[in-house]
């Protein structure tokens, strides 16, 4: 009896550790469908890199952003959604933008002076990339605008929506702090 006992308790013991490890592993996973249209990524594989022009001039690629949280949204100057969404987006980047997250809203479809005088009007602090002929919003899906990508700091999809968000709510802003945190 007590040869088969010490197994028995050496097995629970060690299904408790175990079970112990994965709520801990459980509860640190990010819930991205706290956000309405948010879903997660099946696979975090690598999102295509990209270099576009901005309103001034330069160039500015995906890869620019490595090591940080971020938040990828394509828009366009006519986009009712996105006149709505993006004032909140430039609240969340104004609050997070010290702790490793950035915004990178591109401009899909777009003359180069709407979208200008779409930042100004509505005074956005994020950066700006313009994609003329659409061929970066092609080549992420961005079938409908507005459409947003989270993406990791090695370069990794995390998380997708389609249409507008609160973007500035306390579930996104919660949202961002667990990324910005390390949680995935």
């Amino acid at each position: 009896m007590r040869i088969i006992f010490r197994p028995l308790v050496f097995s629970l013991s060690w299904c408790l550790v175990l079970g112990s490890w994965a709520t801990v592993l459980a509860q640190s996973k990010v819930n991205y469908k706290v956000i309405r249209n948010l879903e997660p990524m099946k696979e975090n594989s690598p999102t295509p890199d990209f270099s576009l022009p901005t309103p001034d001039g330069k160039k500015i690629s995906l890869k620019d952003f490595r090591g940080k949280i971020v938040f990828l949204n394509f828009w366009a100057s006519w986009c009712v959604p996105c006149r709505e969404e993006m004032p909140a987006m430039d609240r969340l980047y104004q609050e997070f933008k010290g702790k490793n997250f950035v915004v990178l809203a591109v401009a899909v479809k777009d003359r180069k002076q709407d979208a200008i005088n779409f930042v100004k009007e509505l005074k956005l602090s994020y950066p700006i990339g313009l994609d003329p002929e659409g061929e970066v919003g092609l080549l992420y899906g961005a079938w409908g605008l507005p459409t947003t990508y989270l993406i990791g700091p090695k370069g990794e999809g995390l998380a997708r929506a389609w249409g507008p968000a609160e973007w500035h709510g306390p579930a996104a802003r919660n949202l961002i702090k667990e990324l910005t945190e390390g949680k995935r």
